[in-house]
Order: C-alpha cells, then sequence, then structure tokens
C-alpha cells in the first residue's frame, strides 16, 4: 500500500496541492514542538544533499593520468618521477634539468635506483611503503648524469595498478636563483667565467697586442688548462663542488689581477695571463699555479691532496692565434695526464 501511496504522488502534481491547514502548527509550542530546530534540520538535510550531488558529478568526471601530466607535471618546477616495477617511465623537464639530464630516452625504462647514490638505496626501500601510506616526506640523494649528488626531499603518491606497483615521486621545489644570470657566462658555484668568455678575453688580449704598431713593445700572453685527476675520490666523497671552489678562490686570490681564471669544459680550469715580457716569465707563472696546485685544499681541517696536470701554451709563440693557443695547450695537458703523477707540459711544435 506504501509503495501505492508513493507512485500516486509521483504520478501527481504537487504544485497543485495548495488547500493545507496550516493552523496546526499554531499549538506546536503546547507540544514542546520547536518549528526554527526543524528548519536547521531541513536546511541541513539539503546540504547534505548538495554536497552528495557534487560528489557524485565529481565522480563521473573522467581525467586520466597522460591528461594530468601534460597539461600539470611536465611543466611544474617540482622532479617529478613516475616509477612502475622499479623501472622509470616518466621524467619531468625540472627533473632533468636538476640532474643534468638532456635526452630523456636516456634514462627512461631503467631502474629508478640506477639515479640514486648508493648509499641511500636500502633508505628508500625501506621507507618507500611509509611514503606511500602515510604521507612521509625522505630525502635521498640523487646522481647526476655529471656526477654530481644532488640530495632531494621527496613524497610520494601510489598508483593503483593491478598488474604493476607504481608510484610518483615528487620533489621539493627547485627555488631559482635570484643572483642575475649574466647570460649563463658566469658558473654558480664557483662565479668565475665560462670557457666561451674565457676565449673572448684571450682573443681581446691578442687583438690589443696586434694593435701595437712595434712588435717589440708586444707581450706574450700565457694560456693554461688545468685538470684535477682524481675529482673522481672527491666526487665519491660528495666533496666535488667543494673542492672545485676552494681551488678556484685560491687561483683568484694569488694569481696576478689581470689574469682570468675560468670554467673549463672538459678541463677544470683555464687560465690567462696576459702581459707577460717573456718565455722565462711565463716558466715562472706555471711555476707559481703549481706550487699552488699542489698545496691542496683544505675542508673541515681536513687536508686534500690533489692530482693534476697543467698544460700550457702562449701567444705569439708557438701559439698565432686565440684557436691555435688554446688547442696547444689542450694538446699540452693531454701529454701531462700520460704521467702518473702531478706533472706540467708546456707545448713544444715538433716540426
Amino acid at each position: 500500500m506504501q509503495k501505492n501511496m508513493v507512485d500516486n504522488l509521483e504520478g501527481s502534481n504537487l504544485d497543485a496541492i495548495t488547500n493545507v491547514d496550516l493552523s496546526v502548527l499554531d499549538d506546536a509550542e503546547k507540544y514542546n514542538i520547536n518549528l526554527d530546530s526543524l528548519e536547521i534540520v531541513d536546511k541541513a538535510k539539503e546540504k547534505q544533499k548538495k554536497v552528495s550531488s557534487e560528489v557524485k558529478i565529481l565522480g563521473n568526471l573522467d581525467v586520466s593520468l597522460s591528461e594530468i601530466i601534460d597539461i600539470i607535471i611536465s611543466s611544474s618546477e617540482r622532479p617529478t618521477f613516475i616509477v612502475r616495477d622499479d623501472n622509470l617511465v616518466y621524467i619531468n623537464s625540472a627533473a632533468m634539468q636538476h640532474l643534468d639530464i638532456n635526452i630523456e630516452k636516456e634514462v627512461i625504462g631503467t631502474k629508478f635506483f640506477n639515479l640514486v647514490a648508493q648509499e641511500d638505496w636500502n633508505t628508500l626501500a625501506e621507507n618507500i611503503g611509509e611514503m606511500l601510506t602515510n604521507s612521509k616526506e625522505l630525502r635521498i640523494r640523487l646522481k647526476s648524469a655529471t656526477g654530481k649528488i644532488r640530495p632531494m626531499t621527496f613524497r610520494a603518491i601510489y598508483l593503483s595498478e593491478i598488474d604493476h606497483f607504481s608510484f610518483v615521486l615528487i620533489g621539493e621545489h627547485i627555488k631559482k636563483s635570484t643572483k642575475p644570470s649574466f647570460n649563463n657566462l658566469y658558473d654558480d658555484i664557483t662565479g668565475l667565467p665560462n670557457f666561451f668568455l674565457f676565449e673572448d678575453r684571450v682573443q681581446v688580449a691578442i687583438s690589443l697586442e696586434n694593435a701595437k704598431e712595434d712588435a717589440r713593445d708586444q707581450n706574450m700572453i700565457a694560456v693554461i688548462s688545468v685538470n684535477i685527476d682524481n675529482i673522481e675520490t672527491f666526487r665519491k666523497m660528495h666533496i666535488e663542488d667543494t673542492v672545485v671552489k676552494k681551488v678556484a678562490n685560491n687561483l683568484v686570490l694569488n694569481l696576478p689581477k689581470n689574469a682570468t681564471v675560468a670554467l673549463g669544459l672538459k678541463y677544470h680550469f683555464w687560465i690567462m695571463l696576459p702581459g707577460l715580457r717573456n718565455r722565462m716569465d711565463v716558466n715562472r707563472e706555471i711555476r707559481h699555479i703549481y706550487e699552488l696546485l699542489n698545496e691542496g685544499v683544505s675542508d673541515n681541517f681536513t687536508r686534500h691532496e690533489l692530482l693534476f696536470s697543467i698544460g700550457a701554451s702562449s701567444y705569439p709563440n708557438p701559439g698565432h692565434s686565440t684557436k691555435k693557443v688554446i688547442e696547444q695547450a689542450i694538446s699540452a695537458v693531454k701529454k701531462a695526464q700520460t704521467n702518473p703523477k702531478s706533472s706540467v707540459e708546456f707545448f713544444v711544435n715538433d716540426l
């Protein structure tokens, strides 16, 4: 019978029910009925109904993970990795930049642990479950493509897949440097000019010497390449940046003020010494550089010995252009590297 009543109501026009006697409500107070509370309950039901409706709408949204990645994660400044069964299946641009990775295909499909410093393998493996279930943050050290160690705090999100164990690792926000970039001509760690700016300065110095009318007034310019041969030792100790910075400061503070000390590409440092009178002056400055490097560097009262190679050439003899004098210095430092001990080689033209 109750069902029939419901059916009848649903089939009728409720708006047509207008002749309702509300005088019965006048006696509500006598029966301890609070009409205000009834109104509150009524409003609460309406609010609950509205929330339920909104939840239902959200539940019907069809948004795929790929769409979220393309729009949000790919442009995020937080390094983000997606891992499936220990393999890296996605890496965003912020993570690639942070780890000095140029080509995405080089790391996609490889083990994610390849990017983690070996000392933190067990730490990550033991804590990933708590990260996924309790929103625990974990700081782990990553290895960049250039061998540098980059610590980062991560949070993890579990991805529900039937046949795979998948999760997303989201790193902390990488703050952009507030220092001027100088068009990327200077290194962030050492503050030294880079190799391209170094080449320009050598060219300017050579042009100034060539502009002198009397060749007897021309000075020599020494171009020197320095490589720290045992840098891998410091990399394993996670003090590579510290050592490079200390060597850079030592060279800048102890060489003549007109010298240019720059960060190299394949080799760690390049040095230009203009205004030298003769080969004797060149040899004296090279010897000075050798002695500075031979002192090593100190970190927290611990002295670290440097194994290094120095290659040198000079303008106008034997080098006669910017390109030539740099090529000769590279040839000399390569020869110095064949010596198991720290050594110096000055380019000698065998022809």
